[in-house]
């Protein structure tokens, strides 16, 4: 531990009640994380045992890219499940089983877990900034944090209260830029693009719905990156709902089954288009294929980042899966990579 970081618990707690006074928790947060402190508040989960739980890890990730200056794994954590949003179709209990799974020191243990096999970023809402930033304070860690700014202020506030608290990356939540597009509202993307970079940070538009992509493209909104879903739609229960008479503003997820507006190559061949870099997610369909079928059709299709939902004892497998598709080579991509 450096001598700048050989901080005292009494020094702690003082500093951090001075910085409270000066700007508060996020202003707090940003100095302890430029410290190489390590669980100066003691720790918070004890049973972290890299013997056990990184067993069968062949070697930790090393793909990595950039989006704007941020340096980024080739495979992202997910964060849905960890904040409840489970995507389980009928089974209705699901979100609150997982959401129960994920207290804070199991979301610990995700997080180091992800570190240790080279993955270096999480993916999620401006809900779970409190559990980041107390991870990054009581456990060390540096993981990464990506905002999709789904807040109840707008995009807009959820961009500018997660950079206060610590996001590297913002993008504008698919639910929110679905919505806009179909409405034809140019001026939210135009609008949440500039006031967002003025947070000096790389910003994104999420999307489920290919339309969406194509019309920020041909209003001239076009973001850092793009966050796209694709998956796989021949499946028995791969409907739009309306079977059953639901609507949405596009026509997906309203039976939380189904996530795209278009099968997967129809999504490859437009993005092929597009030289921005592009994260591809719900690339399993929320569980409708493994990812040793997913990932390599994802990465082969041209996704330069594939964010995706991993339970602690998932995060070793996957990252196998994703370092055995690096190493054949990429013979079938035809995209360039980005980033």
């Amino acid at each position: 531990m450096s001598k700048e970081g050989n901080l005292s618990r009494r020094e702690l707690i003082l500093g951090g009640a001075s910085l409270a006074a000066l700007g508060g928790a996020a202003a707090y947060t940003r100095v302890m994380r430029k410290k190489d402190v390590v669980r100066a508040t003691g720790p918070a989960i004890s049973a972290f045992l890299p013997e056990r739980d990184l067993a069968g890890l062949g070697h930790p990730i090393n793909q990595y890219a950039k989006i704007g200056n941020v340096t980024l794994s080739r495979l992202i954590l997910g964060g849905n499940m960890i904040g409840g949003w489970a995507h389980c179709r009928d089974m209705r209990f699901y979100d609150r089983l997982v959401k129960a799974y994920f207290a804070d020191e199991r979301i610990f243990r995700n997080f180091r877990i992800a570190e240790e096999c080279g993955v270096n970023t999480i993916l999620t809402n401006p809900a779970l900034m409190r559990v980041i930033n107390r991870y990054w304070r009581e456990e060390g860690g540096k993981i990464q944090f990506i905002s999709d700014c789904g807040y109840p202020g707008g995009v807009i506030a959820g961009a500018r209260v997660s950079v206060e608290n610590g996001a590297s990356i913002v993008y504008a939540h698919g639910g929110h830029s679905d919505s806009n597009a179909a409405k034809g509202n140019w001026k939210f993307f135009r609008e949440y693009l500039d006031e967002s970079r003025k947070l000096g940070v790389p910003v994104g538009i999420g999307c489920h719905a290919l339309k969406t992509v194509k019309f920020c493209v041909e209003h001239d909104c076009i973001p850092d990156f793009w966050m796209k879903t694709v998956h796989r739609v021949d499946y028995p229960t791969a409907h739009l709902g309306e079977d059953i008479g639901k609507t949405s503003a596009v026509g997906i997820g309203v039976c939380d089954n189904r996530f795209v507006d278009t099968d997967r190559q129809e999504v490859f061949d437009y993005m092929a288009t597009r030289p921005e870099p592009w994260i591809a997610f719900k690339v399993l369909g929320a569980g409708i294929e493994h990812p040793k079928g997913a990932f390599p059709v994802s990465y082969d299709g041209g996704a330069d980042f594939i964010c995706c939902g991993m339970y602690d004892y998932q995060v070793v497998d996957d990252v196998n899966i994703t370092n055995e598709y690096f190493a054949k080579g990429l013979p079938k991509r035809r995209r360039e990579w980005h980033g």
